[in-house]
């Protein structure tokens, strides 16, 4: 067995038993924790070298980067671990870090565990002169110290990383148990800190696996940004709505880049501006050019404002970000034009409205839909200020107009392609047939129409229903459509959207409902309401009964539906043609021995 091997297995015996006392006191409840707390100094020393002091904030330490976790309360001049914290963070090779225990209770002894480093230094925080300590160096990398019970307030001192370690983990401990070296780990867990060593060479360098570099939501020029996505918005902006990129440096080791220089160049007339926080009304004003840049960022994150290329005209642009010259990003960002047309999608659209009342789908969809496009076609984003409205109507729906809530409303985004808007139609006398226009107004005021829609306004409740279905007859496994129509008063068509109010449906066994089931919450839409059957294997005529509330008494529609075999051909003609064809063949074995006879 080589001399290397015999050391690394002492230094793993040594690791094992003091790491197994360390778990022992893991698992137990702290004790004493109010009392008991431990500084680490984040402060860089101007020296090139790590002091301790008797007030926290005035040591300093050499070669930290940044804490990896956010388990100690950490600011930028002091870590403070109780409780039992396990704090992480980086470290360069040069790292030496200054520390205190501060303890109330000098009954208690307190302990120093380093595992990869070194201790130094050490000290009583209040005479900060040498006292009752004692210190170890087990299997060449573990180090230990004790203040033994009774004879410090505090204890301080500073760990500094070993030569050639790839981490050091500094483990704090208090407790009456703590008397000597061989119980060091012998009381409460105040807390650990464990530092990665990092190459000096990559700490502050630009990591993309780390770093956020995301295209936001549009906003208006002039209002205040708002989220902060990690990942980009790919959505259409807003004819003259500006676009934001947050930018957010980290480096391999997650530490914030709050130094070098960044630049941003837009490309096709678009105008940039960098800003160390979300943009607010009036930054984007300043995005004059088509380059900004930034010395050093605040906390390491950064907005870019983006104005829109050409105003009023759909189109795009590159936005390239550099970091001390490199580039780390490329962003496209694409703009609507300003609205060229408003078209209603009929197909999906209302055609049959209640007098005095809105337009709603069942189940909370709105009533009409509408697409709004920029010259090149593209679906806008509306806002509030261009949303459609009603005009040019005629007929029952003078007076109608659209709703402005978010329950009965949509807007159409560029993202979605379309949106959703409920008609209002005014308690009047008028009714039947009707015709009318949606219109918005584009970014020059101008006020652009959708084509004229016919419609219809039904003035009132159901009053009268019919039965019906598509066929007289269906083949064994033929998909039946059952239908119900309504009317009002009048005798216009029911309003689309109105509930089948008291529905009693009964179909015999024979035909089997698939799909959706017709109940008292289906609506009617275009006047009619219907339910799909499949018909059965079996021939016969099967009844139905059909009853609706309505208006006027009015007796449920009741009636049969034939399923016939193959071609209508129903077992009875079947037989019937058997019983034939052996007529026939009888007549011709009569005829075929009268000439037999003959002979």
């Amino acid at each position: 067995m080589s001399t290397k091997t015999i050391k690394q297995r002492i230094a793993l015996v040594a690791v094992t038993t003091l790491t197994a006392g360390f778990l022992s006191v893991v698992s137990s409840p702290a004790a004493n924790a109010a009392n008991n707390e431990v500084m680490i100094s984040l402060v860089a020393s101007t020296t090139g070298s790590a002091s301790v002091n008797a007030t926290q904030a005035d040591a300093r330490q050499v070669g930290w980067v940044a804490p990896t976790n956010t388990v100690g309360v950490a600011s930028t001049s002091l870590l403070t671990l109780a409780a039992g914290d396990a704090q992480t963070g980086i470290c360069l090779s040069t790292c030496s870090l200054p520390f205190e225990i501060e303890n109330t209770d000098t009954s208690r002894g307190l302990s120093v565990v380093v595992v990869g480093g070194v201790l130094s230094s050490i000290t009583d925080s209040v005479t900060l002169t040498n006292g009752s300590f004692t210190s170890v160096n087990v299997a060449g990398d573990r180090k230990a110290v004790v203040a033994v019970a009774g004879t410090a307030s505090s204890l301080m001192g500073i760990a500094t990383a070993s030569s050639g370690a790839t981490s050091m983990q500094i483990q704090f401990y208090e407790g009456a148990g703590i008397t000597g070296l061989d119980t060091a780990t012998s009381g409460t867990l105040l807390g650990s800190l464990t530092v990665t060593i990092a190459a000096a060479s990559v700490a502050g360098t630009f990591s993309a696996a780390n770093s956020v570099i995301a295209t936001q939501i549009p906003y208006l020029a002039g209002e205040t940004a708002s989220g902060l996505l990690t990942y980009d918005n790919s959505s259409r902006i807003a004819n003259g709505s500006r676009g934001a990129i947050y930018v957010s440096l980290k480096d391999p080791y997650t530490s914030a880049i709050t130094t070098g220089f960044v630049t941003a160049t837009a490309t096709n007339g678009a105008f940039v501006n960098i800003v160390d926080s979300i943009p607010a009304a009036g930054n984007d004003y300043a995005a004059t050019t088509a380059f900004d840049s930034e010395d050093g960022l605040a906390g390491g994150d950064a907005y870019i404002t983006v104005t829109q290329p050409v105003a009023g005209t759909a189109g795009s642009t590159t936005v390239t970000i550099t970091h001390n010259g490199a580039v780390i990003a490329t962003k496209t960002l694409n703009w609507s034009g300003d609205i060229a047309s408003i078209a209603i999608d009929a197909a999906n659209s209302y055609s049959i409205f209640k007098n005095g009342a809105d337009g709603d789908f069942a189940g909370g969809v709105r009533g009409i839909r509408y697409v709004v496009k920029d010259a090149a076609g593209n679906a806008v984003s509306l806002a509030s200020t261009n949303a459609p409205t009603v005009t040019g109507a005629t007929g029952a729906l003078v007076g109608a107009s659209l709703t402005g809530t978010t329950t009965t409303s949509t807007l159409q985004t560029s993202t979605v392609g379309y949106g959703l808007a409920t008609m209002q139609v005014p308690t009047s006398a008028l009714n039947g047939a009707a015709t009318y226009k949606l219109r918005v107004v584009n970014g020059s005021g101008a006020n652009v129409d959708s084509a004229e829609i016919k419609a219809t306004v039904s003035n009132g409740d159901l009053n009268s229903f019919s039965v019906s279905w598509d066929k007289a007859s269906y083949a064994p496994g033929e998909l039946g459509t059952l239908t119900i129509a309504g009317k009002d008063v009048f005798g216009n068509a029911i309003a689309d959207g109105t509930p089948l109010t008291g529905l009693s449906l009964s179909v015999a066994s024979g035909l089997t409902a698939v799909g959706t089931a017709m109940t008292s919450s289906s609506v009617f839409e275009g006047g009619v309401a219907t339910a799909k059957y499949s018909a059965g294997n079996t021939d016969g005529a099967y009844s139905y009964s059909v009853d609706v509330d309505t208006a006027t008494p009015q007796s449920a529609q009741v009636g049969a539906v034939k399923i016939a075999g193959a071609a209508g051909v129903t077992n009875a003609d079947v037989l019937k043609s058997i019983v034939s064809l052996i007529a026939s063949i009888n007549k011709q074995i009569q005829a075929l021995q009268k000439l037999i006879l003959r002979r």
